[in-house]
């Protein structure tokens, strides 16, 4: 039996709501009461986890309101607590080299190319605030990398990348990796063969960032998706609750 959230119950602090409506468009769309119960999942995400500045940067309630807000819109309508993996938050002003990534199978790499955005296996999220910020302007061409590395987390509940969250409904299991195996196929295939594929093309590398990719996509360009990937997209709406609104520049595309 899953535990209920337990939300706090004190007022949202002053200047929270401002700063959702500034940094977090993609929340702006949402009911009063919706982005009560949002504000409230990221405070309980700020209680329970460190956010830390790196690199010099000055982490202040702008940086680690937005970024929890973003995270929250993947959970708050889900029926107790997620991301019990995350352990902790680490925010770069700009691009990282990473000491160490992992591989969204089973095996350990190492990048020295600079990233935007990493999750780790261990429940450490990295971001760079650049690349929030650029995001929460473009998120029609841009994505969200908080709701990437996010998804990972979400990925991450049963002990493996592998492109499959905990679902809440068993029953849709074999519909889930019916649909996840048929769709990255297809991915591969059009990535592989030179052409335009539903997703971006990093969505091809494996289970696990074709999960983290279509997540994006399901926020960011819903009716792009819904057009493209049908199956896929009734999938995401049945795990996460919810059906996010067309918005402006979402092209549904060929």
């Amino acid at each position: 039996m899953h535990l209920q959230f337990r939300l706090p119950s004190d007022p949202v602090p002053d200047g929270w709501r401002e700063i959702v409506s500034c940094r977090v468009p993609l929340a702006c769309h949402l009911s009063p009461t919706d982005q009560d119960r949002l504000l409230r999942v990221a405070r309980l995400m700020l209680d329970e986890v460190p956010f830390e500045g790196c690199g010099g940067l000055d982490l202040n309630d702008d940086i680690r309101v937005t970024v929890a807000a973003t995270a929250s819109l993947l959970v708050y309508r889900l029926p107790y607590p997620r991301f019990t993996k995350l352990v902790r938050v680490l925010i770069y002003p700009d691009t990282f080299v990473p000491r160490r990534a992992w591989s969204r199978h089973d095996t350990t790499v190492i990048e020295e190319d600079p990233s935007l955005g990493q999750a780790w296996m261990s429940g450490v999220i990295v971001l760079s605030w650049s690349a929030v910020q650029k995001d929460a302007t473009n998120h029609a061409t841009e994505g969200s990398v908080v709701l990437h590395e996010m998804a990972h987390i979400l990925d991450a509940e049963d002990g493996i990348f592998d492109g499959t969250p905990l679902l809440d409904d068993a029953s849709q299991g074999a519909a889930w990796a019916r649909v996840l195996e048929q769709e990255l196929a297809r991915q591969r295939d059009s990535v592989e063969a030179g052409e335009e594929a539903p997703l971006d093309d990093y969505a091809a590398r494996n289970h696990a960032e074709f999960f983290a990719v279509a997540t994006e996509a399901f926020f960011c360009t819903p009716e792009r998706l819904r057009g493209r990937l049908s199956e896929l997209h009734e999938q995401l709406r049945r795990f996460f609750r919810q059906d996010p609104p067309v918005h402006a520049l979402d092209d549904i595309g060929p």
